[in-house]
């Protein structure tokens, strides 16, 4: 635990610590099942690593993509299942191998990368054919939200694309996604499916740590240049 934790500083600590119990706390107060309280806690804890820059974090995406999807098939949304498991668990594998040849010793985080402007134009054009595709295969599936379950996924395909490739404006999409999933979460809950409370804190939470990821990202690159 103290190697783990070494170079942790007390904000980190504090924004671990704490999220992780007060998600616990929610999911008792409002009879949360075992697996939405730890998918929150698990999802908590990659976003935080990866907003560090370790490696870790990758590897704990492969663990919240399989918990995620099982939550999300068992409320309806289906568009979360396939982009979880068909696209973000092989993207996590990749992301794991890119992360661990591209290691700076100096802050021993991951080495920060630019995309050109000819990447970003490929990855927009990409995406928008994407978004139209998800949308038709998801309505066939009855999908529950379409338009924000689309939307999210779209915006997962560029958060986890750019976290491959090393980008600090990853985070930038993360948080957007965070906004996007407390909208879709929250849903189900002002419907009166109170037990999926936890996963509404679980963005609502990593929108804090995905912040705070845009601000140590643009710490590691003045660093490691």
């Amino acid at each position: 635990m103290k190697l783990l934790f070494k170079d942790w500083t007390k904000l980190e600590r504090v924004l671990l610590f704490g999220s992780v119990i007060l998600v616990s706390i929610v999911g008792i107060i409002f009879k949360s099942d075992v697996l939405t309280t730890i998918c929150s806690i698990v999802g908590i804890v990659t976003a935080l690593l990866l907003a560090k820059g370790k490696k870790l974090g990758q590897i704990f995406g492969l663990l919240i993509s399989l918990l995620y999807s099982i939550v999300s098939f068992k409320n309806g949304f289906y568009g979360e299942v396939i982009i979880y498991l068909c696209i973000m668990f092989p993207m996590y594998i990749i992301g794991i191998i890119s992360w661990i040849k591209h290691q700076n010793n100096q802050t021993n985080t991951v080495e920060l990368n630019n995309i050109k402007m000819k990447e970003w134009i490929i990855v927009f054009i990409v995406s928008i054919i994407a978004f139209i595709g998800i949308n038709i295969l998801l309505k066939i599936f009855n999908t529950k939200e379409l338009f924000i379950s689309s939307l999210s996924v779209i915006d997962s395909l560029f958060a986890i694309y750019l976290s491959v490739r090393r980008s600090k404006y990853s985070f930038y999409f993360y948080v957007v996604n965070d906004i996007i999933l407390i909208v879709l979460w929250g849903l189900p809950v002002i419907n009166g499916n109170f037990i999926l409370i936890p996963m509404v804190f679980n963005p609502i939470i990593n929108l804090i740590n995905d912040s705070y990821g845009i601000y140590n990202w643009k710490k590691l690159e003045k660093l490691q240049k």
